[in-house]
Order: structure tokens, then sequence, then C-alpha cells
């Protein structure tokens, strides 16, 4: 693995980092959010700290930071497990400590189940170890909203998944759901192969905040953080994600040029220039999609009296 570096604005980008058909850039800078320490939404649920509630609408959940002192930063494609159905949660969100139960918005990834599996709860969420893995899920979600679209992509997936890995990934308890082949055995087993050489480059390396990736040579998805404290805890599940993308689109045949860190900068300053909308999605929380014809933008971003302090920028191509 090679490290060359461009600079873009304040940033700096490193890379390419590639194992097999994945290929990984480390973006430097700054923490533009120093004041705060964030909990991520797998770590609150394993320390209790947060509680994801079943309301019985597909599209809606709650939930509830129950720490005194903990902000907790929830992430856009973050799958919850449990509840009536596997969920995933379609926008980031940002729970000040003691926030109170609050409305966030999800979509099934798991088409046949409507009551408790198992032993899990079927008024909360157990976990959320995963996130969505393939740009084209996490379009479906973020940009097009479409319940029908996210279905229809991870039956796909799981088709890919199933042809790379050699095997079913479907599990026997739900089929249909994306969680559980997220946890395959076998699937599991091929990520780590990735995992093992490109996990360490976040702790190798000084002021990340963000990272974008390649997969057979085409670039895919990058995203820039409030602080080099929250991209690292976030770093196992993003590379989880890529490296199932990675699995799912594995071909022999291909043999495509690696992206240079000046591609890399190129695109992720060229999408400026598209159509903007902005929504708010909590008190003073927003997010700006900047949307050109090849890619989309992602801000999310809290505003107060005249100060802006940005969380995430996330960015795909189309």
């Amino acid at each position: 693995m090679q490290a060359n570096s461009i600079p873009t604005n304040e940033h700096i980008i490193t890379g390419p980092y590639s194992q097999n058909n994945l290929s990984i850039y480390l973006i430097h800078g700054e923490d533009r959010v120093s004041d705060k320490t964030f909990l991520t939404l797998d770590e609150a649920m394993q320390l209790k700290k947060v509680k994801v509630y079943e309301t019985s609408e597909v599209n809606e959940l709650s939930i509830e930071n129950l720490s005194i002192t903990k902000t907790i930063y929830i992430q856009a494609g973050d799958i919850v497990k449990g509840g009536k159905q596997d969920r995933v949660l379609s926008t980031d969100m940002v729970l000040e400590p003691n926030s109170g139960k609050i409305k966030i918005s999800s979509f099934c990834v798991e088409q046949s189940r409507w009551n408790k599996r198992g032993k899990e709860s079927e008024k909360e969420f157990s976990s959320s170890k995963q996130h969505l893995s393939s740009k084209k899920l996490r379009l479906a979600a973020r940009l097009k909203h479409s319940q029908s679209e996210v279905w229809e992509e991870v039956e796909k997936e799981q088709e890919r998944l199933c042809k790379s890995v050699g095997k079913e990934v479907k599990s026997a308890d739900s089929a249909s759901s994306l969680q559980l082949t997220l946890e395959n055995e076998a699937l599991q087993g091929k990520i780590s192969g990735y995992k093992e050489g490109l996990l360490p480059l976040v702790s190798e390396h000084q002021n990340v905040i963000g990272y974008a990736f390649a997969v057979n040579g085409q670039l895919n998805t990058a995203d820039i953080y409030a602080n080099e404290n929250l991209f690292s805890k976030l770093w196992p599940k993003i590379l989880d994600s890529a490296s199932t993308e990675a699995i799912a689109e594995f071909d022999k045949s291909q043999n495509e040029k690696i992206p240079e860190p000046s591609e890399v900068k190129q695109w992720i300053s060229q999408i400026n220039n598209g159509k903007k909308s902005t929504d708010e999605l909590h008190t003073n929380l927003k997010q700006d999609t900047i949307e050109d014809s090849e890619s989309v933008r992602f801000d999310t971003y809290c505003e107060t009296e005249g100060t802006k302090a940005v969380y995430r920028q996330n960015y795909v191509k189309k």
C-alpha cells in the first residue's frame, strides 16, 4: 500500500491504501467541533445510554438519549436490530444529553416480519452494529426516500453477496433481513480479509477526520466528520460496510486503474455547484442536500446564533 497526498482546501488526502478491489483514502484536517465528545449509536446502545423504541410505524421510530453528560451521534444508514422489523435510520441525528423521546425517520430492511423475533424485544431495538452496505441502498433511503426501492436493493444486495460468497447468506430466521445477512459467518470471514490490512490505517495516521473509498477503481463514497475522535469510533463500522460492498461487487475480470488523491479532491470539490435544498432534522439541526447529475452531498450541521457546527459532510456517487 502506498500513500500519496493532496491538499483540498483545509484538508489533505492520502492514499490509496488498497486491499483486493477496495481502495481507501484518508482525509486529514483540524477538528471542526472540538468541544464535544460523542458516543456513537452502537456505543450508546451497548452502554444502555440510549433507547430506540418501536412505534409500529414502518417509517418512523422514537429515540432517546438517557445520558446526563454525553452527546450521541446517529449516522444515516445505521441499522437497528429488533422491534417488529429491523430498520435503517435514514437521517443523521445528534442527541443532546437527556434529550427526551425524539422522532427519527426510518425504513424497513426486513419485509417478512411484524412481530417478536426469538428472544428480542418487540418494543425496543437491541443493537446497531451494521450499516447499509451499498451506495444504491444509501441513496434509496436518504435521497429517494423510497421504501420500495430499499426493499428492492436489499434483495439485489443479498443476491450479489450470495454469488460472491459462494453460498447462501440469507438467514433461516428471517430470509428478508439485511441485518441477519450481514451477520452471516461466511460473509464475515471474507470481510475480515479486507479489514486485516485496512482497519489499522486510522490509528496509524494523525488528524484523520474522514475517508473516501473506491470499488473496482470507481469512486463511491466519502465522509468528513466533526472531529478525529468521532471518526475513529465510526471507522470499524464504516469499513465493514465498504468491505461488504466491495465483496458484493467483486469481479475478477475487472482491472480498473485506481484513482489518485487528486481525483478524490476534484470529485468532492465539484459537488459545491449542484442544486441545494435544506431540511430541518430537529431543533437547530439541519441537513443541506446538494445534488448534481453525478453525485450528491449531504451536510449535517447545527446552526445557532450565527455559528455553524458541521457534524458530517457525506458525498455519494450516483
